[in-house]
């Protein structure tokens, strides 16, 4: 991992670590940080759980060792992932600001105090809504492509534009290069707004901000 600045590519890595690892448990938060004290400048992975509530992480650890091994990724460390309940000081910080922000993906937090800990830099990736829950990217790409083909079904043209919802354009920023290809860097760096300047799927793309929009085509 690198010591400096986490990269494109090092946050997707981590982004399909989370993919498997959430294959078999729930993942409330999950976020990058680097403390000020840290060791060397060392990028930790923390992922949140109530499964994890109890203490008991033996297991859980196993089962990052394995996707790990799996993924055979340079770019990705499983000794640089931390687990930990809902109620640790860094989860509850974690939390608090999905609720005080936007939840852009990855919401960059810059050298502060985040949960008692003097941290240089956090990369939230991965947040809740509602009770916990939060669509994957790849979830949200499905859904799109699914909606595509029932207009195309009814009307016999593919749509010209999307109406994408906000929180959808966020959770859809969570894809990495593996579902959106080049886009994903540009998202990454700019936000959600590159879905409206480049368009998607060969349509043209209007982000509709308002929280209880529905994906709408034309």
């Amino acid at each position: 991992m690198d010591q400096g600045t986490l990269v494109v590519e090092q946050v997707e890595a981590g982004n399909s670590f989370l993919r498997e690892f959430e294959k078999s448990t729930p993942i409330v938060v999950a976020f990058w940080l680097k403390e000020v004290d840290g060791e060397e400048g060392r990028w930790n992975l923390h992922v949140a759980s109530d499964r994890f509530n109890d203490g008991k992480l033996g297991g859980y650890y196993g089962e990052v060792l394995r996707i790990a091994t799996e993924m055979n990724n340079p770019l990705f460390d499983p000794f640089q992932v931390k687990l930990f309940g809902l109620s640790e000081p860094l989860v509850r910080a974690a939390l608090e600001f999905y609720t005080t922000h936007p939840p852009k993906i990855p919401f960059h937090v810059h050298e502060r105090n985040f949960g008692d800990t003097g941290v240089k830099n956090v990369y939230l990736i991965k947040g809740p809504t509602g009770e916990y829950t939060m669509p994957s990217g790849l979830e949200v790409l499905h859904q799109i492509i699914d909606q595509e083909a029932n207009f195309f079904q009814q009307h016999g043209t593919p749509p010209r534009k999307m109406k994408l919802p906000v929180l959808m354009a966020y959770d859809l920023a969570k894809c990495g290069r593996n579902e959106l290809g080049d886009l994903s860097g540009r998202v990454f760096k700019d936000g959600i707004t590159v879905f409206e300047k480049d368009g998607f799927h060969g349509m043209s793309v209007e982000i509709v901000r308002d929280r209880n929009a529905t994906l709408e085509f034309e």
